[in-house]
């Protein structure tokens, strides 16, 4: 980059947030992958770094959060700014497999590629706009396959995006594959040049856009469970189970995968709706299920978890936001569930379909309830009195976990736009998403265990485990996803019998 980025805003609180924990290497970055199929034939010939070079300069002309870097993400008051240039074979990776491997094979080299990816941090984010596609895939057609199969990952600094919006970039690209190829004028020798400043394009802060209101009661509490119940020490007994307590290091992203197939997912869904709730809800449950199965009552009486809340809903009228379902920039809160001794036991003593089933619908209306709560007294309102955020995180190290688990839920893709099936009920004239996953870095600061659930419309859905290496025992995170891919395979809980 031989010019200096232009500042266009500073950050929000919200994104402040995530730019602060960056800077200590407390969260480096999230990704959403999607494996794409095409047939070779519409590739006409051409290569894929080539056509996926032009797609991803095509889409960032589109999203102008794609050209900001973030200028003193170490001060308290960092900026976003643009930049007139992007190199995109420093944006751009092409990976190509060395020789053909089946999709379990595919699946743990992609997870290894993950894992590096996640551990890394942003280097040059003054600089340089902090994200990455890479696209993993078999060069040459083989009898294995009669199409091509990519999996295309986007890793991205939190700053510039949410889970949500990760979901909208992969949409995006498929848009722009399945369009006649246009290369960009704007784009010579892997350089994409930006014709106009993003300024007064990008998103303002989600605090613009959602009009918090913050009572007098919720401020005062708000402080006092910050700055002074924090002095009053609490026994340990009165404390959720989160595993070990806060460390910067070793810094290690774990990952495992939990594969629904989408035979599983018909019915699963329909075993949530007769049973009054959502697929959030009932993994909450079940992983709380395993984790309690899994522990012992003198070790675990109670846990707790969290949901993140996507926030584009609760967008006012007169923000300038064209589509609010489709803004792309950081638009999320959070809700907490606690699982008290009295729920915990009764999960660890039946584990029955009935009591699981009822939990999960408890939890539903509980996750309800809250968001009818939006935008009053929410506590990403709060952010914006943190006047040190170095302090703030770094007086956490070596404290308890607030959040035993977290899972956060992104939805479906629609994977297969424009697609029309042919005489063998095969569909694919186009580029079309057959699988998602959004995954997470290990969090520092955070829960002890993430589970990101993402999907395609009529496809399989993926649970994406994520922990710190050191804090969370592997062995028991790897019999969650044991219980997890075994209970959702046969539909979730059957009414009637104890979960296996």
């Amino acid at each position: 980059m031989t010019s200096i980025p232009q500042p266009i805003r500073p950050l929000g609180p919200c994104e402040v947030y995530s730019s602060s924990r960056h800077a200590l290497g407390f969260y480096r970055c999230l990704a959403n992958t999607c494996r794409y199929a095409v047939p070779w034939s519409v590739l006409q010939g051409k290569s894929v770094p080539d056509v996926l070079e032009a797609a991803v300069a095509n889409l960032v002309l589109r999203l102008p959060r794609l050209s900001v870097a973030i200028t003193g993400d170490e001060a308290s008051r960092p900026y976003f700014a643009s930049v007139s240039s992007l190199d995109l074979s420093y944006h751009l990776e092409c990976v190509e497999l060395r020789a053909e491997l089946d999709f379990h094979a595919r699946d743990s080299h992609l997870l290894h590629m993950l894992e590096a990816q996640h551990n890394q941090l942003w280097p040059d984010v003054e600089f340089r706009p902090p994200w990455k596609v890479l696209a993993v895939y078999n060069p040459r057609p083989s009898q294995l396959e009669d199409r091509l199969i990519l999996d295309i990952v986007l890793a991205i600094h939190h700053s510039l995006a949410d889970g949500r919006s990760t979901a909208i970039f992969q949409a995006s690209l498929l848009d722009e594959l399945n369009k006649p190829p246009v290369r960009p004028s704007c784009l010579e020798d892997h350089v994409l040049r930006m014709l106009s400043k993003p300024h007064g394009h990008i998103s303002p802060p989600q605090e613009e856009l959602v009009k918090f209101t913050t009572s007098w009661r919720f401020l005062a509490g708000t402080l006092w469970n910050e700055f002074v119940s924090g002095w009053l020490c609490k026994p340990a007994t009165d404390l959720p189970w989160a595993s070990a307590p806060i460390k910067p290091d070793p810094y290690q992203t774990r990952l495992r995968l939990v594969t629904i197939p989408a035979k599983a997912v018909s019915q699963l869904l329909a075993n949530c709706r007769a049973n009054g709730t959502t697929l959030t809800p009932l993994l909450h449950v079940l992983i709380l299920t395993s984790l309690a199965r899994r522990l012992t009552a003198e070790a675990a009486t109670s846990f707790q978890s969290c949901t993140p809340v996507d926030l584009r809903p609760f967008i006012q009228s007169g923000s300038h936001v064209a589509d609010p379902a489709e803004v792309f920039g950081v638009l999320v809160t959070s809700a907490s569930h606690s699982f008290n001794s009295s729920r915990v036991s009764g999960l660890r003593e039946q584990g029955s379909g009935e009591k699981i089933w009822s939990l999960a619908q408890t939890l539903r209306q509980e996750l309800k309830d809250r968001v009818e709560t939006i935008p009053q007294d929410d506590m990403v309102s709060m952010l914006r009195w943190i006047a040190n955020w170095r302090s703030f995180w770094l007086n956490k190290v070596n404290k308890p976990r607030e959040h035993t688990f977290e899972v956060s839920n992104i939805g479906s893709l629609h994977g297969s736009p424009g697609n029309t099936a042919n005489a063998d009920g095969e569909t694919g004239s186009k580029w079309q998403i057959v699988r998602s996953v959004m995954s997470q870095c290990a969090i520092v600061a955070g829960p002890a265990l993430c589970a990101s659930v993402s999907g395609v419309v009529g496809g399989p859905i993926s649970i994406a485990l994520s922990w710190q290496e050191g804090i969370i025992e592997s062995e028991l995170v790897e019999g969650v996803a044991h219980d997890l891919q075994l209970w959702l395979n046969q539909g979730g809980p059957v009414h009637g019998q104890r979960l296996p």
